[in-house]
């Protein structure tokens, strides 16, 4: 990637590095495989750039205290996350008031480490999918990210997390008898040009590992059907998930781990409300532009 090098003591950081700390930041963890194809790809060859390389200059930001991560127990493959250093670059490159940072540790967090890989390979896929297409992605408020992630934002004033303003919500249903949630694993949006005007659909991503039921998948869809209709309670002249930005609709992106499993959720959810917003695809599926988005 083309930029201006940052500099930092100790370490001459690159618009290249800084990219992937956005991506940390946005998807929360990576492989080094992932970090590869989202940071080193050369558009001119259409090729990435050596492993070893990566690897090296992985390394590098390591040791300065940019990056910490672990190994995957059943692979030994190494993850990647931001650590403290990485901060400030963040603050000063992507005006990003983080102040907690995603860390798993413990035996506990692995599966939660498992869904968050697949939620970063979907992202990673969506990004793959567009290089040579019409589509782009689109920054979404308000801190201007391509991709938001419920657990992305830290405030200012406290160390108390707001995910909710950014990928959370809890709607006030009267046919139901408690608050129905909105927690989507990751928030993006899609432009496109037509006659002059941008067009933009907002997606919801719901990673689906095979540990939930179809009911369970059903109540998910449930809400978002409430939630299209939903008013933002600041501004009664638009809906909830315009405060992402310039958007005309939105789409719940429903991604499974196997086709067998996609056919199986599209037979059981079809005629459940809010189906008729939701795309089902498997994770093969997101390589491609269309028909997925």
């Amino acid at each position: 990637m083309a930029g201006e090098d940052r500099r930092r003591p100790g370490l001459v950081l690159t618009a290249t590095d800084v990219e992937l700390f956005r991506w940390l930041w946005m998807v929360r963890v990576l492989t080094l495989r992932q970090l590869q194809r989202v940071g080193y790809y050369q558009p001119d060859t259409g090729k990435l750039s050596s492993l070893h390389n990566v690897r090296k200059r992985l390394q590098r930001l390591w040791n300065h205290g940019y990056l910490s991560g672990d190994r995957l127990l059943e692979t030994r493959e190494r993850i990647y996350f931001l650590a403290a250093q990485a901060l400030p670059a963040l603050r000063e490159h992507c005006s990003i008031p983080q102040r907690r940072l995603y860390q798993p540790r413990g035996s506990g967090t692995w599966r939660q480490v498992q869904h968050s890989l697949m939620v970063s390979e979907c992202a990673v896929r969506v990004m793959e999918a567009l290089r040579h297409s019409h589509l782009e992605l689109l920054n979404l408020g308000p801190l201007h990210m391509a991709f938001y992630h419920t657990h992305a934002v830290a405030g200012t004033a406290s160390k108390k997390h707001v995910e909710r303003f950014v990928s959370q919500e809890d709607l006030v249903v009267p046919s139901q008898a408690a608050p129905i949630r909105i927690r989507p694993d990751l928030v993006f949006a899609l432009a496109k040009s037509q006659h002059d005007q941008p067009l933009a659909r907002l997606y919801f991503l719901e990673a689906d590992r095979g540990f939930e039921s179809a009911r369970e998948i059903a109540a998910k869809l449930l809400a978002y059907h409430h939630y299209a209709s939903a008013l933002d309670p600041h501004d009664s002249t638009r809906y909830r998930w315009q405060r992402y930005g310039a958007v005309r609709d939105f789409r719940i992106l429903l991604v499974t781990t196997e086709r067998q499993r996609a056919r199986s959720l599209t037979r059981s959810l079809r005629d459940k409300p809010g189906y008729e917003l939701t795309a089902v695809a498997s994770l093969d599926a997101v390589k491609e532009e269309n028909p997925v988005f």
